[in-house]
Order: C-alpha cells, then sequence, then structure tokens
C-alpha cells in the first residue's frame, strides 16, 4: 500500500520510442502498465500542432472508449456511444456537457516520448 502511495509523488516516465513519427491528426492506442496487477490501462497518444498529447481511452462518462484513429475534423477525438468530442490537448468535452478526458503529461526528447501514467 505505501509503496502504491508514493507512487503518485515519484512517476517514472513510460518510454515510447519512435514518437517522431506519430502523424498529425491521427489517434494511436496503446496499452501501458500491467492488466494482471490492476495497472493497466489503454492511452490514446495524439500529435495535434506538432505536440504529442496523451488522453485515456476511457470516455468519462459512461463505460464507452474513445475512438483512435483520424481526429475529427481534424482536431476532436470521438466517443462513438454518444458522438461526444473531446480536445486533446485539454481533455475538455467540446459538444455537450460532460467532464474532461483524462490527460497525461508527455515530455518528447530526441524523436522519443516519456509519459507520465
Amino acid at each position: 500500500m505505501l509503496k502504491r502511495l508514493l507512487g503518485f509523488f515519484r512517476s517514472e516516465p513510460i518510454r515510447i520510442e519512435g514518437s517522431s513519427k506519430l502523424p498529425e491528426g491521427v489517434a494511436h492506442k496503446i496499452s501501458v502498465g500491467d492488466p494482471v496487477a490492476g495497472t493497466g490501462r489503454d492511452v490514446l497518444l495524439v500529435r495535434l500542432d506538432g505536440e504529442v498529447h496523451a488522453i485515456d481511452n476511457q470516455c468519462p462518462h459512461a463505460a464507452a472508449f474513445i475512438a483512435d484513429g483520424a481526429l475529427v475534423e481534424g482536431k476532436f477525438l470521438v466517443c462513438p456511444l454518444h458522438n461526444y468530442r473531446f480536445d486533446p490537448k485539454t481533455g475538455n468535452c467540446v459538444n455537450a456537457s460532460c467532464r474532461k478526458a483524462r490527460r497525461y503529461k508527455t515530455v518528447e526528447k530526441d524523436g522519443n516520448l516519456e509519459l507520465y501514467v
């Protein structure tokens, strides 16, 4: 239990090689963590305006998932269950009253990505 609590304060990044190849305007789903230990999750990586953003694949409004693939209008992630649209830069839902999608810190260096979950 103490180890888990300390993990919130000392988060080690997950290194993702070759993030420079992530195309602009496309969400790419990756799996991180250990699903057996209950720490696994799917994260969407999105390059938008040259920066990589990371959003949890779980939609905040229901037991649904935000879709990967091409962004709607070139800038929005979409939950296909209710057509809610999320801004990858902020996590805000832009077309409905819905909580923000969970975002994760990213740092891109030398063509690779550090993802803090």
